[in-house]
């Protein structure tokens, strides 16, 4: 990855798990891709619900060059943190990397050497 990569929290204390787990899905996701400009992840508690559970949200953000911008949230109500919270990231990280498959695949496409005689020309003319 070219760049350190940002996790950020909102209305949800910071854990050194959740760190070292989000960037263990993004260190994959750089072998998968190559070549990431820019990575975002954002884990959120969007309402406070203790009789259901909380909502929370995962959000994560890509770039790559050339001017590709891939985004992916996922939400899920969570009782427990800690056995939850991962699936939920997990959701968001398959999401993204169905995108970046795809994404890699359609820059692959474009870079691809084309011959320069279109198909079914006649090899000589009589």
């Amino acid at each position: 990855m070219q760049v350190q990569p940002q996790v950020i929290f909102h209305g949800m204390d910071r854990s050194d798990w959740t760190v070292e787990y989000v960037v263990e899905r993004l260190q994959k996701l750089d072998r998968m891709a190559g070549g990431i400009t820019s990575c975002r992840v954002t884990l959120a508690r969007e309402q406070s619900s203790h009789h259901q559970g909380n909502l929370y949200s995962a959000l994560v953000e890509v770039r790559l060059p050339p001017q590709h911008d891939l985004a992916v949230k996922k939400q899920k109500k969570i009782r427990d943190m800690s056995a939850q919270l991962p699936a939920l990231i997990n959701q968001a990280f398959t999401a993204i990397e169905r995108q970046l498959k795809k994404t890699v695949e359609r820059r692959r496409h474009d870079e691809k050497a084309h011959p320069s005689e279109p198909p079914g020309s006649p090899e000589r003319s009589f």
